[in-house]
């Protein structure tokens, strides 16, 4: 930084000397002390300084990723600053302790802007989402929300009087600016400007269930329109609104739509009788899954799989009515729950504080012989049954088959035909055999055009096994590392599979040379390598995740690495390669809860996905679809649009860790939880739905009838939803997969 006089013919009279790395995003002098001004830097710190000093005084850290914005405020005689960031929150510094005295966390979106309205004593706080947020600058309280529509300038003496038109237009929030005594702010989107015109903010009426609150937008003399910031009895749209089941049918899939600007809690359950206040044991013989809870971002929707519990005969109780408590959160608990106590402190302490709670009573209905609402076709049984442990060690499935390959810890392979009409037993079953007995498999993949599939063991080696023919053997097993195999990636057309495992370099074998290792790549990530990939595009290339918060792209002829990714604050699980438009990028997740968009050819990072609330432990990118496809810890498979990075859609299966999602064909994905495997496909060119459930427990063989992969390509394969369908126009919906008689028939 310098600092120029102009009295002086604008000579530079001071060089200031930053101590961290990382370009400043705004700098700003303290209106109170005005020798002294701060920085807020991409490198996640904030630094205070004085003009006649080229050293940076001291710093303010708590943000963990980029501070994009800030500004000084006063508050009874005490002078603090507020701090936007890219972690998706705002803080506040008491100036004098040089502490951090609140965390604004109402947001899920990136702070690009912040200010102070002196007049009206708010914070405002600009996001990346194109809203705009109000905090009193008193108790930190969220007080409105603001997503005015802005239009573009039309010459420098008409540049804000146009009518708002059609819907908002879209954007980060790049700047906010107001006058001293004007009751109004300013802000920037994009390339439009909007001037917001608040009257007696303060004197308006709270939220009940027969107001709405408003907010007055001046676009000029004359002009005036309102942008209604919340105006539903209820937060969350919900369909069906009826659940039905029949005796067989053990799941059924509810949608659950936010369209408010804020996040929303929520908490799914049976609905008890007054007269039966406590029955939780009697719930529980009917639904398996009860309750459901947890948060819904801004403007998306999340779909919920309801399930019960497998029964012969009606249940005595039928009345079975759920109930959906939902409210809008705010700053309260913005990691997920972990246990249902802590949602239902949150909404005892919603209510206490006078945030209204919503309530929906949703009807279930049993009907032994009529049609079910959504239908999974599975069975919930749990895997322990054939020796799982509870969870899944590892799946891969096969490209041009309908098939799916898994494995138990303990050595025993299973390849599972999805359309069978026998799904007692597998296709294919083989033991891996080491030297001391059963290996513990730690990854499995397939090579199609050979007819093998590779198990890598927990001991280093990699088995290679042939199931071309009626029994399955295995033809070849060696060494790998001495220790477990993490991941391992086939190349499109060479002979050539990679492999890394804990605290190893990569290796590149080559099997038309009897497996032998033709390249070692230098181990320059200093920690284990959680995932390996292919470039579909230049197979030349390939790309890794570490556990040292990096990803690195190689060339396979060449042993160091071409360049290193950085921007994780944490270490990264997993990443995938895809196109947009003409251009190749890549995609990673990581424990740091964001996603990042990488531009191969400016080797950066172009987009972080921050909306998400627990660690990604898996992408997918479809190939003939434009959706990035990313699952998260805590259960859920998050879809974005591969063209704006938009939320489309969140599904809750109900269990835990999605620990990998694996393409199947052209449209069906494979995703593998803790004691579960789940299919869906995904098609876009269909209307109104573009996702059909087949989930499955398919390790505790279970009778699938589906589809075959030809008739998944086929244009008419899924009913289509029906007419009435709140979210027909959405993107991404759910529908019910046709049996595969219906299928044939079409």
């Amino acid at each position: 930084m310098k600092l120029w006089d102009w009295d002086k013919g604008w000579e530079c009279t001071q060089t200031f000397n930053g101590k961290h790395s990382g370009y400043i995003c705004q700098v700003m002098f303290n209106p109170k002390n005005t020798n002294s001004f701060v920085t807020a830097l991409a490198n996640h710190i904030v630094e205070v300084w004085d003009l006649d000093s080229p050293q940076c005084k001291y710093t303010l850290s708590g943000h963990w990723d980029r501070v994009n914005c800030l500004d000084f405020f006063t508050r009874d005689d005490q002078q603090y600053l507020i701090t936007g960031s890219s972690d998706c929150s705002a803080k506040i510094w008491d100036m004098h302790n040089n502490v951090c005295i609140h965390t604004l966390h109402a947001s899920m979106s990136p702070v690009m802007s912040v200010l102070f309205h002196p007049s009206l004593q708010f914070l405002l706080t600009g996001l990346e989402d194109g809203t705009v947020h109000l905090w009193s600058s008193t108790n930190f309280r969220l007080e409105r929300i603001i997503n005015a529509p802005v239009s573009e300038p039309g010459g420098i003496f008409t540049w804000i009087r146009n009518l708002f038109v059609n819907k908002p237009e879209s954007g980060p929030v790049w700047g906010l600016a107001c006058s001293v005594k004007s009751k109004g702010f300013v802000f920037g989107r994009g390339e439009m400007v909007a001037v917001v015109d608040i009257d007696n903010v303060n004197n308006q009426k709270e939220l009940t269930n027969d107001s709405v609150a408003q907010l007055s937008v001046d676009m000029g003399p004359g002009d005036t329109t309102t942008q209604m910031i919340q105006g539903d009895c209820t937060l969350l749209e919900v369909h069906p609104s009826e659940l039905h089941f029949t005796l067989q049918s053990t799941e059924c899939l509810l949608d659950l739509t936010n369209h408010t600007y804020e996040r929303v809690a929520f908490r799914l359950m049976q609905k008890m009788k007054k007269s039966e206040p406590f029955r939780e044991e009697k719930e529980n013989l009917f639904f398996s899954n009860l309750p459901i809870y947890g948060f819904i971002p801004p403007r998306s929707t999340c779909t919920l799989v309801v399930t019960k519990k497998e029964q012969t005969h009606p249940p005595e109780d039928t009345n079975l009515d759920l109930l959906l408590q939902s409210s809008i959160s705010g700053d309260k608990f913005i990691v997920p729950f972990k246990y249902e106590s802590e949602c239902v402190d949150l909404f005892e302490e919603l209510k206490e504080t006078g945030n209204m709670v919503h309530e929906v009573t949703l009807k279930v209905v049993l009907d032994p012989q009529g049609e079910v609402t959504h239908e999974i076709i599975s069975a919930t049984k749990k895997v322990d049954k054939l020796g799982f442990g509870g969870r899944l060690v590892s799946i891969d499935t096969h490209p041009t088959e309908t098939w799916i390959v898994t494995c138990k810890f303990f050595g025993e392979v299973f390849i599972w035909d999805l359309v069978a009409q026998e799904q007692k037993k597998p296709l294919y079953s083989f033991e891996v055999k080491e030297e001391y007995g059963s290996g513990t498999v730690k990854f499995l993949k397939f090579i199609a055009r050979k007819q093998w599939f590779l198990a890598g063991t927990n001991e280093g080696f990699i088995h290679v096994v042939s199931y071309g023919t009626e029994t399955v053997q295995e033809i070849m097993s060696f060494r790998a590392s001495s220790t477990y195999v993490t991941s391992m990636a086939i190349h499109p057309t060479q002979p050539y599979v990679l492999s890394s495992a804990r605290d190893s370099p990569i290796k590149l074998w080559d099997w038309d040379k009897g497996w032998e290792c033709t390249r070692t790549f230098e181990d320059e990530q200093s920690g284990t390598i959680r995932q390996i990939a292919f470039n579909p595009v230049d197979t030349n290339c390939f790309a890794s995740a570490s556990d040292d918060q990096t990803v690195k792209v190689w060339s396979i002829d060449s042993p160091k690495s071409n360049y290193t990714l950085f921007g994780h604050l944490a270490q990264v699980n997993c990443l995938d390669f895809f196109t947009r438009g003409d251009q190749q990028h890549l995609i990673s997740g990581s424990d740091d809860l964001t996603v990042r968009i990488w531009d191969l050819e400016k080797s950066a990072c172009i987009y972080t996905i921050s909306a998400l609330m627990a660690p990604i432990l898996s992408v997918l990118c479809l190939p003939n679809r434009p959706y990035l496809i990313i699952g998260l810890k805590d259960g859920t498979l998050h879809l974005f649009s591969s063209a704006n990075f938009r939320l489309e859609r969140i599904i809750d299966f109900g269990c835990r860790n999605v620990c990998s999602v694996v393409l199947m064909g052209s449209v069906r994905v494979a995703i593998v939880q803790e004691g579960a495997v789940s299919i869906i496909d995904i098609d876009n060119e269909k209307p109104a739905g573009i996702i059909s459930e087949v989930r499955a427990d398919v390790v505790d063989a279970v009778k699938l009838d589906v589809a075959s992969e030809a008739q998944l390509e086929a244009p008419h394969i899924f009913q289509e939803p029906k007419e009435d369908r709140p979210d027909a126009q959405n993107a991404v919906s759910v529908t019910r997969n046709l049996n595969s008689t219906e299928a044939s028939d079409v």
